[in-house]
């Protein structure tokens, strides 16, 4: 049964055990930001962090996806598999080779059709990342964005239906429900 929680981890350190929000579902990670956790999938569009990712035992079971330029380039290593084609990308004004890892992992976490994303360490103080973030959360009204961050809480999504911000004591609060 397919699950309807996926977790993105963003670009910023988080003091979270990830492996207890795998037992949700499925764990996206943002480049190599957080390379001391396991995770089921990791976006990236650099070479040098692909690199150091196929070098990282954390990363040797996830599934590392990267823009199709770079996916020629090492198409023979295991684990390395093309991004898929993100419907509405040009309306974003979104470029894979170029935006933000945590951009990436969100597109894909939303190409998957979850119902809940939980965003843990996603960097929303960039007027870019925030704006990118809104965007997809508009473009998505039925699925639902968790913020998650430490307090002080944030009030930078809730002028949207679909998006809240709440605290790592609430995610492990409805982990715990779950189990």
């Amino acid at each position: 049964m397919k699950s309807a929680y996926i977790t993105v981890v963003g670009s910023l350190p988080i003091r979270f055990d990830v492996e207890q929000a795998r037992a949700l579902g499925p764990v996206i990670a943002s480049a190599n930001s957080n390379k001391s956790i396991t995770f089921d999938y990791a976006t990236v569009n650099t070479e040098t962090n692909l690199q150091d990712m196929l070098n990282s035992p954390n990363f040797r079971g996830a599934e590392l996806l990267v823009p199709e330029k770079l996916f020629k380039k090492y198409v023979f290593f295991d684990g390395v598999t093309c991004l898929p084609e993100f419907p509405g990308l040009k309306s974003y004004d979104i470029d894979p080779e170029k935006c933000s890892p945590q951009t990436l992992s969100l597109m894909l976490a939303v190409y998957l059709k979850q119902t809940i994303v939980f965003l843990l360490g996603y960097d929303i103080s960039n007027p870019t990342e925030l704006t990118r973030l809104k965007s997809i959360m508009i473009a998505n009204p039925n699925t639902k964005f968790m913020y998650i961050c430490d307090p002080p809480r944030t009030y930078q999504l809730d002028d949207l239906d679909n998006g809240f911000c709440d605290n790592y004591i609430k995610l492990q609060e409805l982990i715990d429900n779950a189990g």
